[in-house]
């Protein structure tokens, strides 16, 4: 095999743990990450593995979210080959709710996460769904 191809098959981890990298900082996770960053996962709750996530109107996690909802919050994590990208761990005070809809293969609930300025975060209607009880009500703009 000539030089080139080693050096193609040795640098090529790197280039998509860069990559990764660059995607955390684009989609907005790498922002979250300063305020939310997890140190473990909750050991109670309900975990949903393989889901989707999409952070604002520009990036979707399809199939590589891990949930766990639990009295903490909701904890998102992505697979571990996925660099650039701690765990999260964002508190119900911080989540409001701000619609539910139905989605192309199954139901989404769109919701602002943090202060100004608040993300928003679109996931399975069901993960929220699971946290219904620790949820605080949706501020009345009246």
């Amino acid at each position: 095999m000539p030089w080139e191809a080693y050096l193609t098959i040795a640098l090529l981890p790197g280039f998509f743990a860069g990559l990764f990298v660059v995607i955390g900082r684009v989609s907005g996770w790498a922002k979250l990450a300063e305020r939310y960053r997890a140190d473990r996962e909750p050991d109670e709750g309900v975990r949903f593995r393989g889901q989707d996530l999409r952070i604002g109107w520009l990036w979707n996690y399809s199939g590589g979210i891990t949930y766990r909802v639990s009295p903490d919050g909701i904890y998102l994590a992505v697979w571990p080959i996925i660099v650039g990208h701690a765990p999260l761990l964002i508190p119900w005070s911080d989540v409001t709710l701000l619609e539910e809809r139905p989605g192309r293969w199954f139901s989404v609930a769109w919701i602002e996460v943090g202060q100004s300025p608040r993300t928003k975060l679109e996931l399975p209607l069901r993960v929220m769904d699971a946290g219904r009880a620790w949820l605080r009500p949706q501020e009345s703009s009246e």
